[in-house]
């Protein structure tokens, strides 16, 4: 009886394990799924598209995380096939970068010419 209760307990402890891991594992593909723009869709991510190529997409992240591969490694995969274009958010260099700065420069530059025209 209490080799029965034992078993019993490895196996709710194993169950439960395997459940919490496939949970983070189905968490992890959709984090990373979520930051990969869908090619044919426009506007949408990959977590969020029903297209066929995005649904393939999302099957080659859960392979990836399966193989043990992280984060950066599955998203540079895809930015090796498909570029920086892929990603939600593009890294800040070269064009981007101005692309982000130049709203900023404009406001300091409006802030300056209105504070100096309410002086005089």
């Amino acid at each position: 009886m209490i080799f029965l209760n034992s078993l019993i307990r490895i196996f709710l402890f194993f169950f439960l394990l395997s459940g919490s891991l496939l949970i983070a594992q189905e968490h992890s593909a959709y984090e990373i799924s979520n930051e990969l723009m869908c090619p044919v869709c426009q506007g949408q991510t990959v977590a969020e598209s029903n297209s066929g190529l995005a649904i393939s997409m999302r099957e080659v992240v859960k392979k990836q995380l399966d193989e043990g591969k992280n984060k950066e490694e599955i998203l540079n995969y895809f930015v090796n096939i498909y570029g920086d274009t892929i990603l939600a958010k593009p890294p800040i260099s070269g064009f981007s970068l101005i692309l982000y700065t130049t709203p900023l420069l404009f406001l300091c530059i409006s802030v300056i010419f209105w504070l100096r025209k309410v002086r005089k």
